[in-house]
């Protein structure tokens, strides 16, 4: 089987969120930020607001409370813009051409081939580790931290399902 795709730097940013998203380190990571972190500052909100400031106890309970629900409401969106600006900024550092653009795929039955016109790269059946597969995105793990981008932008609906269909043989 043949398919032709094309690497853009948006399909990393979105591999890297989809990965952030999927980790197990970095999910326990954002829940610890989401919940552990606003918690540790509620109580000296509402400790410095009412004993120093000596201000009315319950104003600052509303204020302590408010700051630890518009926390948790608005803290994925900033990890999420935090992952995208990394991710930008780590392409921004070298010379990534060989990484994105026009490339192609060869599946057999023992190898996945990627080529473009820089590089090529055979990936042999035992060295998938996974395949997770996304609206917008196929991923070919080759370890925890590495993978084989497909964007299915560019794929029509059949396409799609036989590559899936190919990929599950792996």
């Amino acid at each position: 089987m043949e398919i032709k795709f094309e690497l853009t730097e948006e399909d990393y940013i979105k591999f890297n969120l989809y990965h952030m998203e999927n980790s197990p380190s970095q999910k326990k990571l954002h829940r610890s930020l989401r919940y552990a972190l606003p918690l540790l500052f509620t109580f000296p909100i509402y400790f410095i607001g009412s004993g120093v400031l000596k201000q009315p106890s319950l104003y600052w309970l509303i204020i302590s409370i408010l700051f630890f629900v518009v926390w948790i409401f608005y803290y994925p969106k900033r990890y999420k813009s935090s992952i995208r600006k990394q991710a930008q900024k780590l392409l921004r550092e070298g010379d990534n051409s060989s990484y994105f653009g026009k490339k192609t795929m060869l599946i057999d039955e023992n190898s996945i081939k990627i080529f473009d016109e820089l590089s090529s790269k055979t990936i042999s059946k035992n060295s998938i580790k996974s395949i997770k597969i996304y609206d917008d995105l196929i991923l070919i793990y080759l370890s925890a931290v590495t993978a084989h981008i497909i964007p299915t932008r560019n794929l029509d609906e059949t396409t799609k399902n036989q590559l899936i269909k190919e990929l599950d043989l792996f």
